[in-house]
């Protein structure tokens, strides 16, 4: 374990499974992503992208909420600083500097070499909607809301639409956007944004039991499938999209693990992993 229970952000290691967890851990706040959040996150996650005993990452969190997005006393404060500066250009920065680092965040979970699941027990909204929109997979609890509100305070959700409209179709992402309602654990299962909807006690069951399944996979494989399945969608082409694939199919299968594999199924064995 990686802070101890005052910590704003815990790290969990589970060598046995190799199952990480990063726990979102300031309720008090509503989890929110504020400047200190985002740089200890982007700590552990380069931490963790350098690992080779991570196989999976959950992020999850403890409270009412997952994450309410954006600290908007932090906000606020910059925005204050801004108006007393006159409204220079340079006054802005402080403002820029927190978005591009929040965008640099869930940068580095879509570049993670291993897959993140969200584990989404409360309500998630803007930048939070946004982070359980940029992890691989998500299962919430039915208790569970999402919204990108910022429209209800005057602030069209810019960034969170980036990773909003790459998980929901366009109709509904904008309506989301444009209205700033927050909508179901059922209705986001039926958008895209969520794989599974659970019993609240067994969000933290199903949340392991899919992490450790994809654990117990090729290591390589996952990996290397992760990397080809976001760099393909690249692709305006479809012809060059297969040609991509069928590069990281042929190098896929040159390994270790994919010759073990096949041979294992060819004589009814166990692969290893």
């Amino acid at each position: 374990v990686c802070g101890n229970s005052d910590s704003i952000l815990i790290r969990e290691d589970d060598e046995d499974t190799g199952v990480t967890k990063l726990i979102l851990n300031n309720p008090s706040k509503y989890n929110v992503l504020s400047s200190k959040m985002m740089d200890l996150m982007m700590v552990q996650l380069e931490d963790i992208s350098g690992s080779t005993s991570t196989r999976v990452l959950i992020i999850g969190a403890t409270g009412k909420a997952f994450s309410s997005g954006h600290d908007l006393r932090e906000i606020n404060s910059h925005q204050q600083k801004f108006d007393n500066n006159s409204g220079n250009q340079d006054g802005q920065q402080p403002l820029h500097d927190l978005f591009q680092k929040c965008s640099e965040v869930m940068l580095a979970i879509n570049n993670l070499p291993q897959p993140v699941i969200a584990s989404v027990q409360g309500v998630a909204t803007a930048a939070g909607c946004q982070l359980v929109a940029s992890c691989d997979l998500s299962i919430a609890s039915q208790s569970s809301r999402f919204g990108v509100s910022g429209i209800n305070a005057g602030l069209f959700c810019s960034t969170p639409a980036v990773a909003l409209s790459r998980n929901v179709g366009r109709k509904r992402a904008m309506h989301m956007l444009l209205t700033g309602d927050l909508i179901s654990a059922k209705e986001a299962l039926e958008y895209g944004l969520v794989n599974k909807v659970v019993f609240p006690e067994r969000l933290e069951e199903e949340t392991m039991e899919l992490a450790t399944k994809i654990a117990s996979k090729s290591d390589f494989g996952v990996r290397l499938g992760k990397k080809m399945f976001y760099e393909q969608l690249k692709f305006d082409e479809l012809g060059d999209a297969y040609e991509f694939a069928l590069e990281r199919m042929v190098c896929n299968l040159g390994h270790d693990d994919a010759r073990a594999g096949i041979d294992a199924f060819m004589n009814k064995k166990k692969p290893r992993n």
